[in-house]
């Protein structure tokens, strides 16, 4: 979706401009509503697997991007299949931010099934401990 590409590319120009050395920096950008927007748009009408790598790599940036107010990771939570989708492919994704928001979510999603609990398995494996902590609490509420 070009329109998506061209809010997550404003928003990449802005973070040039701004102070990134405090925690939540993400959260002063203006324009989240119009990501939001977008983001949403694509999660509910386009399935993952028709993404393109580079719109899925821009999405799971943008993702990473909204850690603090996690409107992302909440619509896709309710967007169960495409939350399961888009977790096969954020294990491996280099920004920790995205894959603990991922691990978080699919403790999040109503259904027990071995899909879940795999891609969690693959979540407790992280080289970061806090991607673990999540999928900890993820795979605790899931099956505890």
């Amino acid at each position: 979706m070009r329109e998506l590409l061209l809010e997550i590319d404003l928003f990449r120009n802005w973070t040039k401009t701004t102070d990134l050395s405090f925690g939540e920096w993400e959260t002063e950008y203006l324009h989240w509503d119009r990501i939001y927007y977008y983001a949403n748009k694509l999660i509910e009408g386009t399935p993952i697997e028709q993404w393109s790598s580079n719109l899925l790599n821009e999405f799971l940036y943008i993702l990473a991007r909204d850690n603090e107010c996690e409107i992302i990771i909440g619509n896709l939570i309710d967007n169960p299949k495409q939350l399961l989708s888009i977790a096969k492919y954020s294990v491996s994704f280099p920004d920790h931010d995205a894959r603990w928001q991922i691990a978080y979510g699919l403790g999040e999603i109503d259904e027990d099934n071995q899909e879940i609990q795999t891609l969690i398995k693959q979540f407790l494996l992280d080289e970061i401990e806090y991607v673990r902590k999540r999928a900890s609490f993820a795979y605790e509420k899931k099956w505890f």
